[in-house]
């Protein structure tokens, strides 16, 4: 589980909330919700007819696509639906898990971009479960994070203010999660030593090993 910074910046933050602004590019959540979660799930969800919707879903693919630290934790083979959720005051999402495929995809991780500034609502903490206790996200807008699709996560209710996200799933390369986590760490490890001025020949060797481990272990 890894915020990222900074996906989209102040002004790109900006255009976007301009663009959402209208209600009515909205419907409800339950369109794209399973049995099971209709009854847990309380939200608003963008029209992707809309050309506003589209317009931003595309762009939160562009900025992720060239993000160098996302695709160093994901290894990303596809980034699939994204979906622009709007929650309002007795909005909520309770605690659910998500479908191991959407459309096709394979979910290995979930991604959740922040729209709004926290200080503008109450309530809506992203709840994920981990192995040290469920951990409550509140996060700038234009900062994410990312985390196993398979952890349980909910949306705690709000209670005043609008809080706009965008959600969405990745297919990795790499399927098994531990082997992800090596290849992060590896990926981590040698910009650090090329920030400090290491050795060419050090960091040659630690992408020299990076890399043959991605061939070992990519499904394509």
């Amino acid at each position: 589980m890894i915020c990222l910074e900074n996906i989209l910046d102040r002004t790109e933050v900006k255009a976007v909330g301009e663009l959402l602004k209208k209600k009515d590019l909205f419907e409800s959540g339950e369109v794209t919700a399973g049995k099971r979660a209709r009854r847990m799930k309380s939200n608003l969800q963008g029209r992707t007819s809309a050309a506003e919707i589209s317009g931003v879903t595309e762009k939160i693919r562009s900025v992720l696509n060239k993000n160098k630290l996302f695709n160093n934790i994901a290894i990303p083979a596809k980034i699939g639906r994204i979906l622009i959720s709007r929650y309002e005051a007795g909005m909520k999402y309770d605690v659910h898990y998500d479908e191991p495929f959407i459309d096709r995809l394979r979910t290995d991780l979930s991604f959740t971009v922040f729209l709004t500034d926290p200080d503008t609502y109450v309530g809506g903490e992203l709840e994920i479960d981990s192995p040290s206790g469920a951990q409550a996200i509140k996060l700038p807008a234009g900062c994410a994070v990312i985390y196993p699709s398979d952890r349980l996560h909910a949306v705690l209710p709000i209670t005043d203010g609008t809080r706009l996200t965008a959600v969405g799933w990745v297919q990795s390369r790499i399927r098994s999660s531990e082997q992800r986590q090596l290849l992060f760490e590896l990926a981590d490890t040698t910009t650090r030593l090329e920030t400090s001025g290491a050795q060419t020949s050090e960091i040659t060797s630690l992408k020299h090993l990076r890399n043959n481990l991605l061939r070992m272990w990519s499904e394509g």
